[in-house]
Parts: structure tokens; sequence; C-alpha cells
């Protein structure tokens, strides 16, 4: 079985560390980045089998960063899911009309993120 890898871009260093603590508990590959320029640098490098992305952070934010990975052929296909505090009906509908897969609300259970992952990686 292989191991799937996750890239986590988020400027919280908290949530990404305890996220990231999680995801290796549950034998995941876990990358993850502070900010969304270094997101979309880890993407093209590493080629992850999924991404969750905070939207709201420095220099890119998390629609810069979506509209990176889906306009580049290597990218374009991995499974992409906001993971941020605005959650909104209209943020949800936002994310999806700008090409997300889905949308997680912080803070995400570690149920929906499994699910998240186990729905959406082959």
């Amino acid at each position: 079985m292989r191991t799937i890898t996750v890239l986590l871009i988020d400027d919280d260093m908290r949530v990404s560390e305890l996220l990231k603590r999680f995801l290796f508990e549950k034998t995941y590959n876990v990358i993850s980045a502070e900010n969304g320029v270094k997101g979309v640098e880890a993407a093209f490098k590493y080629n992850p089998d999924i991404i969750f992305c905070d939207i709201m952070m420095p220099e890119m934010d998390g629609y810069g960063v979506l509209k990176e990975i889906r306009a580049d052929a290597r990218t374009k296909n991995i499974p992409f899911f906001f993971l941020t505090a605005k959650s909104q009906t209209e943020d949800f509908m936002a994310g999806i009309r700008a090409g997300a897969t889905g949308y997680q609300a912080k803070p995400t259970s570690r149920d929906e993120l499994i699910e998240a992952i186990q729905g959406n990686v082959v």
C-alpha cells in the first residue's frame, strides 16, 4: 500500500502542527507550507495526493494558490480543500466556484479530515 502525501498550506503554525501530528499518526506523509507562495512551490515540487489550504494568508491567499494549482498541468487534478475559519455559505460557494474540491471549516474534526482524504485520493 502506498503512502498518501498531504500538503497543508496555512500561516497559523499551531493549526498546521496539530494537523501534521495527527496525519503522521495515521501514516500519511505530510508536507507543510506557511504561506501561499511556498505552498504553490511545494505542490509543484512534491506533487501531493491532496491539498488543504487556508484562505486568508499573507503573500498569496488561498484563491491565488488554487488558481496557480489549477493552471498547471502537473497539479490541476489534485483534490484541493479550503481549510478556513470562514464558514458562511457564501464563502463555501465562492470556494467551489473557484474550483476547490471541497471546504473544511476550522476547527475541523479528525474524522472530517480523514473522510476528505479517503473520499478523494484513489
